[in-house]
């Protein structure tokens, strides 16, 4: 046992050693997200899209500010911009409609969607969220497949994430991620542990992954630095006074922190940490585990919900703030 301690250790170390920086990107200021896909960086900062090459990480193109326009987009307090690259094209969400937009950011169309729903292209249809009925009937966050004027057509999976007037938020959030990939769609249904869906372009479940875990204890640390968060956040500090009354905090972190599908691999990034790294687990498509590793991932509070980070040909792809808080990096550790 204490071998195998030490090789743990000693593994999550080299890992840790690999990560590199690759590039600075100068143009960013505070990126709220980042994705990848269509052999480039997608990176959202409030309204605007920033385009890299994976090649040499020249930036390719920067569009969007706020607006109504065919590369304007529109978001209301407690939203984000997300961005999904699916078929050599990116599709972009933003407060009652979808854009869809060339790998390189030229715009093809768009269309009119339900507000506060995240839409995102699946085969011929598209997948999505919208608000659903909770056991308890309380409304929350629920997946749907969507025709092509976003009509709902079959329920996937009924989340817990309360939304609405009398919503309450339980942190840290159980993962409901939901991934097109190639012929499948990928869910996680946090809430039942580690655990994911797997569903054709009918709705119809596939088959199930599910792993054993150990629950870990949310700590003190997390708590305060969660409520250190939504005190001074640009977007919701403004609103303490009625968050504070909302939150409450579960006793375990949820099994699934988030999830990436990419090179016929599932990325499942956990709660549990080494050496200040966190957990990746990786697996096959069938869910079949093929390795656990460690990677330098940052950690996330409060509604910071959203990855600056991603898998791309074996390797993770992380956006890093320099020391002198001025500028960002991308650094990259190998995981094959």
């Amino acid at each position: 046992m204490k071998k195998m301690c030490v090789f743990v250790i000693l593994f999550s170390l080299a890992v840790f050693v690999q990560a590199k920086k690759l590039a600075s990107l100068v143009e960013l200021l505070n990126p709220d997200a980042m994705v990848i896909g269509n052999n480039r960086l997608y990176i959202t900062e409030g309204t605007s899209i920033y385009i890299y090459s994976l090649g040499d990480f020249r930036l390719v193109k920067k569009f969007g500010k706020e607006g109504e326009g065919p590369q304007e987009f529109k978001i209301v307090p407690f939203s984000r911009l997300l961005a999904f690259p699916y078929n050599d094209k990116i599709y972009i969400s933003s407060y009652a409609r979808l854009s869809i937009f060339s790998r390189d950011g030229d715009f093809i169309t768009e269309f009119k969607t339900i507000p506060f729903t995240n839409n995102r292209p699946f085969r011929d249809i598209f997948v999505g969220t919208a608000s659903g009925r909770g056991e308890a009937g309380q409304n929350v966050v629920t997946i749907y497949l969507f025709n092509e004027k976003f009509v709902k057509l079959k329920e996937l999976y009924v989340t817990d994430f309360q939304v609405g007037e009398s919503f309450s938020l339980d942190l840290p959030i159980n993962s409901f991620e939901f991934l097109p990939y190639r012929d499948r769609l990928y869910v996680t249904a946090g809430k039942e542990g580690l655990v994911i869906d797997v569903f054709d372009e009918k709705g119809s479940k596939l088959s199930r992954i599910k792993k054993d875990y150990n629950p870990l204890k949310v700590t003190e640390e997390f708590k305060n630095k969660t409520l250190e968060w939504f005190k001074t956040d640009l977007r919701y500090k403004n609103f303490w006074d009625f968050m504070k009354k909302r939150i409450s905090f579960k006793t375990y972190f949820p099994a699934i922190n988030y999830m990436f599908i990419e090179d016929q691999r599932i990325y499942i990034l956990t709660h549990k940490k080494e050496g200040g790294n966190t957990e990746c687990l990786v697996m096959d498509l069938k869910g079949n585990e093929l390795k656990r590793v460690f990677l330098p991932c940052p950690d996330n509070y409060g509604m910071d919900y959203l990855p600056r980070y991603g898998f791309c040909n074996g390797n993770f792809y992380c956006l890093v703030e320099n020391e002198d808080g001025e500028s960002w990096e991308l650094h990259m550790t190998e995981i094959k």
